[in-house]
C-alpha cells in the first residue's frame, strides 16, 4: 500500500532522469487527499487512528487544526519518500525512515499536544505528571530510555509462561531439545518438532496456559518436541549459518527420530525458524532422505523478492550495520534486536507505551506477548549478517543458498505444507508469506489470520477466532486468492489438528519422555531459556 492507502503506482519508462520528481510524486501519489487539501474541501480524519481518539481532537478548533496540519505534513513527507529515481531497496529505506520520523513527531507524543494527558494532569492535580516523571527516570536507568511495555517480574517461567510439563532430552552448546509429556493414552505416530526464530525465546510456542500451541497439540494427541536456543556467549561469536544448521535443526531431527523411532517428523517453523525448517526439508531432499512428513510455516518468508529486478545488494551496508550493532565480542544483543523490531511498528511498541507511562503516569497491564517480546536473545554477528544477506539476495528462493558447501534448492521440497500468515503483520506482510508458499511443491493449505505477526500464532479456540482460507489452490496474484477465499469461524489451531491427523500415521501407545541414548533430564522449560 502507498502512504495514503491507495494502490501502489507504477512509474513510466520515461520518468527516469526527466522532469521534476517532487512534482511527479505529488501528481502520482495520493491524488484524492492532495486534491482535497488544495480545494479546501472538508477534511475527515482517519477514524482508525486511535492516537487522535480523544473528543478534543474534533471539538476543539486548535487541536483540530493541529491534527490537520500534522496529517498534511505527514502525507507530504511519506509521498516524497516515493522518489522514483531511487533503487527499490533504497526507496524502502527512505519510506521506513519517513514513517518513523512522522510517527515520532505526532503531537500526541508531547504533553501540550495530548489533550488526554493534560486532562489527566488536571484531574489528578499533577499526580499523573509526577508518576510519569518517575516512570521516565526508571526507564532511563533500567531500559536506556525505552518505554516499558511490561513490568519485570510479572510472569514467571515454568508457571505463568512455558508451563506445559516436559523434559530436556538433549543439550549442546547452541540449543536444548524439549520433549513434552503425553497427556493422552494414545498418540499419533508422527511427532512434531517446533523450531523458533533464532532471535526469539522458544516459548512463543508455549505461552500462558490456555494460550499455548504446545499445550494444544499435546492434548490433541501429538508427541511434541521444541528447540530452545541458548543465548550465545563470546565463544560462539564466530558461528554462522553452517554451524547453526548442522547443530540445531538437523541435530534436533536426529534426536526426535531416535527417541520416537518415527521414520518421519512434522516440522514447524515460525518466522526465521521457518527458513531453517525449509532448508532442513530441502537438505533432506538433497540427501534423498524421506525424514520430513509435512511442513508448517507460521509467518515465514522464503521469497524476499521485491519485483524490482536485479539490483545491487546492500551487502556493504548490512556488514556495517551488523558491526555497529554487535558488541566487542561479536554478539548482537537481544535488546538491540528487539529495538529494531519495535521500530517497525513504533506507534504501538514505542510511542503508545511512552504516552501511557510518561505522559499519563500509568504502568502497563500484564500481557504475555509483551513479556515474551521483551525477553530477547542475542545472536552472533556472523549469523545475523548472513541471514540479512540471504533476504537481500533472495538466495533461498532462487535456489542459490549454500550451506556446508552444498546448494539448497527449495523447489525440491514436495511435502504438504500448512501455512499461516497475519493480515496485520508489520514484519512479514501476508503477501510475502503467500509468495513464499507458492514455491513449495506439495499441496499447500494457506490460512490468513486477522492479527499481527505474533498474535496470529497465539490463536486458541475462542468465540471470535476466525481465519480465511480457500480450496482453490494458490493463484498467482494474492488478491485473487483473497477474493476467492472464505471466512471460517474457528481457530486455525483446530484446522491444523484436522490437517495433521491424516498425515500422522496410526495411533500408538503414548510415549515416555527420553530414551536410553537421550534420557529425560531437567524439567521444561530447561536451562537455556533463562540464559543471558
Amino acid at each position: 500500500m502507498s502512504p495514503c492507502g491507495s494502490e501502489p503506482y507504477a512509474y513510466d519508462d520515461d520518468d527516469s532522469g526527466h522532469g521534476d520528481w517532487p512534482t511527479q510524486v505529488l501528481r502520482r501519489t495520493c491524488p484524492t487527499w492532495l486534491h482535497q487539501l488544495l480545494s479546501g474541501a472538508e477534511w475527515t480524519p482517519d477514524p482508525g487512528d486511535t492516537r487522535f481518539g480523544d473528543p478534543a481532537w474534533s471539538s476543539n478548533p486548535c487541536y483540530r487544526r493541529l491534527h490537520r496540519t500534522y496529517w498534511t505534513w505527514g502525507q507530504l513527507a511519506l509521498a516524497a519518500a516515493e522518489a522514483p529515481y531511487l533503487p527499490a531497496w533504497r526507496r524502502q529505506q527512505v519510506q521506513f525512515l519517513a514513517q518513523l520520523f512522522t510517527d515520532a513527531l505526532a503531537p500526541t507524543n508531547f504533553l501540550l499536544g495530548n489533550p488526554a494527558a493534560l486532562r489527566r494532569a488536571v484531574e489528578t492535580r499533577g499526580a499523573s505528571l509526577v508518576r510519569g516523571a518517575g516512570n521516565f527516570l526508571d526507564d532511563l536507568v533500567r531500559r536506556r530510555g525505552r518505554p516499558t511495555k511490561t513490568l519485570p517480574g510479572t510472569y514467571r517461567l515454568g508457571s505463568d509462561l512455558a508451563a506445559t510439563p516436559g523434559r530436556v532430552v538433549y543439550r549442546n552448546d547452541l540449543m536444548e531439545v524439549l520433549q513434552y509429556e503425553s497427556q493422552t493414552a494414545e498418540v499419533h505416530q508422527v511427532p512434531l518438532l517446533l523450531v523458533p526464530a533464532w532471535v526469539n525465546r522458544f516459548y512463543i510456542f508455549d505461552l500462558a496456559p490456555g494460550r499455548s500451541i504446545v499445550e494444544w497439540a499435546v492434548r490433541e494427541g501429538f508427541t511434541v518436541f521444541a528447540v530452545s536456543f541458548r543465548a550465545p556467549g563470546p565463544e560462539q561469536a564466530g558461528l554462522g549459518l553452517d554451524d547453526y544448521f548442522l547443530r540445531v535443526p538437523l541435530r534436533a531431527l536426529d534426536v526426535v527420530q531416535e527417541i520416537t523411532a518415527a521414520p518421519k517428523v512434522h516440522l514447524v517453523g515460525a518466522c526465521a525458524g521457518g527458513i531453517l525448517t525449509a532448508a532442513t526439508a530441502a537438505w533432506c531432499a538433497l540427501e534423498d532422505e524421506e525424514r520430513v512428513a509435512s511442513l508448517t510455516f507460521l509467518m515465514t518468508a522464503i521469497d524476499f523478492a521485491t519485483g524490482a529486478g536485479n539490483e545491487k545488494s546492500p551487502a556493504a551496508e548490512i556488514s556495517l550495520m551488523t558491526r555497529f550493532l554487535s558488541d566487542r565480542s561479536g554478539i548482537v544483543e537481544g535488546e538491540k534486536i528487539g529495538l529494531m523490531f519495535d521500530l517497525l511498528r513504533s506507534t504501538d511498541t514505542i510511542w503508545q507505551p511512552l504516552v501511557s507511562g510518561w505522559l499519563m503516569g500509568e504502568r502497563p497491564s500484564p500481557f504475555d506477548i509483551w513479556a515474551w517480546s521483551e525477553d530477547g536473545i542475542g545472536v552472533p554477528r556472523v549469523l545475523l549478517e548472513q541471514m540479512l544477506n540471504i533476504a537481500a539476495d533472495n538466495t533461498l528462493a532462487r535456489g542459490l543458498l549454500r550451506i556446508n558447501e552444498r546448494t539448497i534448492d527449495i523447489s525440491t521440497v514436495t511435502q504438504d505444507a500448512f501455512v499461516v500468515a497475519g493480515l496485520r503483520d508489520h514484519i512479514i506482510p501476508w503477501q510475502t508469506v503467500y509468495k513464499s508458499a507458492q514455491l513449495l511443491g506439495g499441496d499447500v493449505a494457506f490460512h490468513l489470520v486477522r492479527s499481527g505477526h505474533v498474535g496470529s500464532i497465539i490463536s486458541p479456540p475462542r468465540p471470535r477466532a476466525e481465519y480465511r482460507t480457500s480450496q482453490g489452490g494458490l493463484p498467482l496474484n494474492p488478491q485473487d486468492w483473497l477474493a476467492g477465499s472464505a471466512t471460517r469461524h474457528e481457530s486455525w489451531w483446530s484446522a491444523w489438528s484436522r490437517w495433521l491427523a491424516p498425515r500422522s500415521g496410526p495411533r500408538i501407545r503414548s510415549r515416555t519422555t527420553g530414551s536410553d541414548q537421550y534420557p529425560a533430564e531437567a524439567p521444561a522449560p530447561g536451562r537455556y531459556v533463562r540464559s543471558r
